[in-house]
């Protein structure tokens, strides 16, 4: 089966409001990518257009091949959509809620209770099944609405916001979900926690103001905004990280900053073997791109700087 989202030239006007303007993009493989962007720049308008909630006024999207229409179920059963205001039902316990959701994407009964039983473990639901929506914390909900958007066995699964508002520990648990479906499925999710965006997701798409600005992996963004500087933190002696960083041609610059090395490269691609021969010297306490912080960084892409 051929697996992946097409995005051609997708317009959304709402009256006198574009939303989306001319935005397309491609995704072919199985993974986690993000998409990210300030509030208003077009997201969840995305994804309800990937979905078939939204009718583009122009442009096309495709689930697997096949084109989105908004009647056409077959496209939709391919998709799971959780928004980020989905609502659950108060009064209804977890199992009874997640039996109604079968029953709505066609299984019978007697699927709907195995597929149920199937997907709680997947996403390591262990709170009784008894349990009343209305008495459950925010990460025992989350994990309900994700557990409902799987029982169709959907292979893109997109997730707006699916990790704000969680606490560490809850956030970890959906994102060692996330990891689990990405391996066989597209998973395409939203999230103001950059550092889920960063550490998660093989690609990172940015919209603004509906335009998208920037489709490339977390390697080549960082590059980019931190002008291929990097800091070097070590256990041991700096100046001999200092000596193999000099002694490759593909460092411009290298210098000691208080507990720091900084440095320049003119090529990401050695960066792997750099750090290898460092290795091989000193004990490394950490590395990254010499950037002050995510938010700032995103503020920097976002503004163009």
């Amino acid at each position: 089966m051929k697996l992946g989202i097409r995005v051609e030239s997708v317009v959304k006007k709402f009256g006198d409001l574009t939303a989306l303007k001319t935005v397309s993009f491609d995704i072919t493989k199985p993974g986690l990518y993000g998409l990210i962007g300030p509030n208003g720049a077009g997201k969840t308008t995305m994804f309800k257009c990937i979905a078939g909630l939204l009718v583009p006024t122009s442009g096309d999207v495709f689930i697997n091949g096949g084109k989105v229409e908004y009647n056409d179920l077959s496209i939709k059963q391919k998709i799971g959509f959780l928004p980020e205001d989905s609502g659950l039902y108060d009064k209804l316990t977890a199992k009874e809620f997640l039996s109604i959701m079968a029953g709505m994407h066609g299984l019978s009964k007697k699927d709907a209770g195995k597929k149920v039983k199937e997907i709680v473990e997947l996403v390591g639901i262990n709170y009784p099944p008894s349990k009343i929506v209305k008495f459950m914390s925010s990460g025992q909900r989350r994990l309900l609405s994700i557990a409902s958007i799987l029982l169709h066995n959907p292979n893109i699964i997109i997730l707006d916001e699916s990790l704000s508002g969680l606490d560490p520990i809850n956030r970890e648990h959906i994102s060692r979900i996330m990891r689990e479906l990405s391996k066989e499925n597209i998973v395409l999710f939203s999230s103001h926690i950059l550092s889920d965006i960063w550490s998660l997701c093989e690609r990172i798409l940015i919209l603004k103001e509906g335009n998208l600005i920037l489709d490339d992996t977390p390697g080549e963004i960082l590059s980019r905004v931190s002008d291929n500087a990097y800091f070097l933190q070590v256990l041991t002696d700096i100046e001999a990280a200092q000596d193999v960083l000099v002694s490759f041609p593909q460092v411009k610059s290298a210098k000691i900053h208080g507990d720091k090395l900084i440095f320049h490269l003119s090529d990401y691609e050695f960066i792997n073997e750099i750090i290898r021969k460092i290795t091989e010297k000193v004990k490394i306490k950490s590395f990254g791109p010499n950037i002050p912080d995510l938010d700032q960084l995103f503020v920097r892409l976002v503004n163009g700087i």
